[in-house]
């Protein structure tokens, strides 16, 4: 069965067999549900045969798009040779962890994972190992994944500051009481957590830019001087931000160092695949050796970390990205997106903003003076009925989420969202 009874029934029988209806956290309403069968380029198509401009580009993970020929190669390639290994050795894994540390401002050494909830998980885990110390300092808003320390204050707040909120039932109430919470830009919310509580920080987990907020100037220098000051482990959690602003992510767009650094989303070249790189002093805790031998050693370990097919895609991944003309029209064609909507808005009188650091963007419905402050209020019915109307003019995105841009867009695509903007702005 094909077409929309196909499509139909398929979300029928998703709803039959997945709670709620999907993979995951993410649903569109019912009458715009959509079940994805192919992707080219910048390009997804659902099961009843229409084509969606993607500007998820699979909530990130497909930096070069979706059927780049260089990563087709590799995948196939490997397939040839085999899917997986025991988790000893495998060539790819090597090769890919040496090239990235080549490129990787943090430099160190890597430790490879599945996901980046799996990265942000295991890098505390060896910054409390590190240290002797308990205690973790997070920012309102952030979201490092779905384990126990990452779901606290993530978009539930508690009643001030150092009081975190859990945002998942079957949490563990105790972490709770290690988890610090201030918010993000806030350099005097950061300096006041640290007077109170920096002999017990183990670690400082950041996004580096939260969600679609970049650092005010001078913001991650002073956390980064916090941190060495009281001798915690700074983590940056570039989940989403590695390769996406620079080829050496965050780090090297604000030349702000980490001692620790979380990928994931892009790194497998659309597969799964993350990492924890940094500190060889801090990595060095997940040896075999250290955890047989000491208390302090750490057990960062998986069946399928290193697997040799997201290596090898990965690898085709980061040589895409190395060629010297991979950057500036990409960033080039995001930053035309972005002045051109803002050139819409204003056309219109709408009174929205459009954010985002790099190729990332969304509009904001708020105060233009609070666009650093992720705490700021925006009207979030205008924002969601701003994406359905591109949602309906056939440009995928998540309602009332963020939106990314990836190396497979071109100048038509920008264009495209340009003409649907000029059409949905008069109703907002």
């Amino acid at each position: 069965m094909t077409g929309e009874a196909g499509q139909r029934d398929l979300i029928a029988t998703a709803a039959r067999i997945f709670p709620g209806g999907v993979l995951s956290r993410h649903k569109l309403d019912d009458e715009r549900q959509l079940v994805f069968v192919s992707g080219r380029g910048a390009h997804v198509t659902d099961a009843a045969g229409r084509e969606f401009i993607d500007y998820t580009c699979a909530g990130g993970a497909v930096l070069l798009g979706y059927d780049h020929p260089g990563v087709l190669a590799a995948l196939d390639a490997q397939a040839r040779r085999g899917t997986h290994f025991f988790g000893l050795l495998n060539e790819p894994a090597i090769r890919y962890g040496a090239e990235l540390l080549d490129v990787l401002p943090v430099g160190g050494q890597i430790r490879f994972c599945c996901s980046g909830a799996e990265a942000t998980f295991n890098a505390i885990r060896l910054a409390r190992a590190y240290t002797g110390r308990n205690k973790i300092l997070k920012f309102e808003g952030a979201y490092h994944g779905h384990h126990d320390y990452g779901m606290w204050s993530y978009n539930r707040f508690g009643g001030d500051a150092f009081s975190p909120a859990p945002n998942s039932a079957g949490m563990a109430a105790g972490i709770g009481a290690d988890i610090l919470v201030a918010p993000y830009n806030d350099v005097a919310a950061a300096e006041d957590v640290f007077r109170r509580e920096g002999s017990a920080i183990a670690a400082v987990i950041m996004e580096p830019v939260q969600r679609m907020t970049a650092p005010a100037p001078g913001y991650l220098e002073r956390v980064r001087s916090l941190a060495s000051e009281y001798r915690a482990v700074l983590i940056f959690d570039e989940t989403v931000t590695g390769f996406r602003l620079a080829l050496g992510g965050a780090q090297e767009r604000f030349g702000v160092l980490p001692d620790l650094a979380v990928y994931g989303k892009s790194l497998g070249g659309g597969l799964p695949l993350a990492a924890v790189a940094g500190d060889p002093e801090i990595m060095a805790l997940a040896s075999v050796e250290v955890w047989q031998n000491s208390p302090r050693g750490v057990f960062f370990s998986g069946t399928l970390f290193g697997n040799p097919m997201a290596c090898a895609g990965g690898r085709a991944f980061l040589a895409a990205l190395r060629e010297p003309d991979a950057f500036p029209p990409f960033l080039g064609r995001a930053e035309a997106l972005k002045s051109g909507l803002a050139r819409v808005l204003r056309k219109h009188g709408v009174d929205a903003h459009v954010i985002g650091e790099g190729p990332m963007w969304r509009l904001h419905f708020g105060d233009p003076e609070r666009i650093h402050d992720v705490r700021a209020t925006s009207d979030k019915d205008r924002q969601r009925a701003f994406d359905l109307g591109l949602l309906d003019s056939g440009i995928f995105v998540r309602p009332g989420g963020g939106h990314y841009f990836s190396m497979a867009h071109t100048d038509e695509d920008v264009e495209t969202v340009l003409r649907a903007a000029d059409r949905i702005a008069p109703r907002l």
